[in-house]
């Protein structure tokens, strides 16, 4: 019969409960897992599965778990698991971003709707563009890919050794990047929509009499919707170019080694 003496018993739930706060806190920032539309109580029981399987793996020192020390490391882990959890975020509203500007190029800002995810409302094209890297990141496996990530953090920031701050700004910066691609996303369709107004602009200089703004007012945005679905062809490979990036930029600046 299996027998568990009270010292057992606790050093086991220490064990535990430390690489359960770094895993809840990272499906908490983890865009679909920790958004509005997962059940608290079972992203509480995803983390519960997750901790029980990595626990075995992880090495804990040794803390009372009634001195101040220990909620120090708990606020470790919350902020780690927080952290781990935005730079994918960070993915996902790079793509909310792109259509949120593209919308405002194509003079479809007023069309907005209502993102259930986050309870805001937002532009059309942006949550239409969230809905799709939702899609690609859960076709492609990528949820399975940021489950090794995570794994993989214990081996590289080993509980009690703490969280760099440089590390802190190494993550501000990778909001430049997520700037950076999101322009390049619209920078296509800001250039035909300008091509279009100066010709607009020329027609309306040669023809004065000519009313050009409320005749090219619904033929930008024709034009956008079809830049848009032209641009559709190329979306998942534009997804798999940023989600490399992603991995990149974790293995040459954090350091984390993936092989999904």
């Amino acid at each position: 019969m299996l027998e568990l003496n009270p010292d057992q018993l606790l050093n086991l739930t220490i064990s535990f409960l430390l690489p359960f706060f770094r895993i809840g806190a990272f499906l908490m920032a983890l865009p679909l897992f920790g958004s509005q539309l997962v059940n608290a109580r079972a992203r509480i029981a995803y983390a519960f599965l997750i901790s029980v399987i990595v626990t075995p793996l992880v090495t804990v020192p040794a803390y009372d778990p009634i001195s101040p020390a220990y909620v120090v490391l708990i606020a470790e882990q919350l902020v780690i698991g927080f952290a781990l959890g935005f730079v994918i975020t960070i993915l996902f509203q790079l793509f909310a971003l792109a259509g949120q500007l593209a919308a405002m190029k194509a003079g479809l800002g007023f069309a907005m709707s209502n993102d259930p995810a986050n309870g805001v409302s937002v532009a059309t094209l942006g949550q239409y563009y969230l809905s799709m890297v939702a899609l690609a990141f859960l076709g492609t496996n990528g949820h399975l890919v940021v489950m090794e990530y995570l794994v993989e953090s214990f081996n590289y920031w080993p509980i009690g050794q703490g969280f760099d701050s440089q590390h802190y700004w190494q993550l501000v910066l990778l909001g430049g990047w997520m700037f950076e691609k999101a322009l390049l996303i619209v920078l296509p369709l800001a250039i035909a929509v300008l091509v279009i107004n100066l010709s607009f602009g020329v027609v309306a200089k040669a023809s004065p009499q000519l009313n050009i703004f409320a005749l090219g007012f619904p033929i930008i945005m024709l034009f956008s919707l079809f830049f848009f679905w032209i641009m559709l062809e190329d979306f998942l490979d534009i997804y798999l170019l940023f989600f490399d990036e992603i991995i990149d930029w974790l293995k040459t600046t954090w350091g984390i080694r993936l092989d999904g």
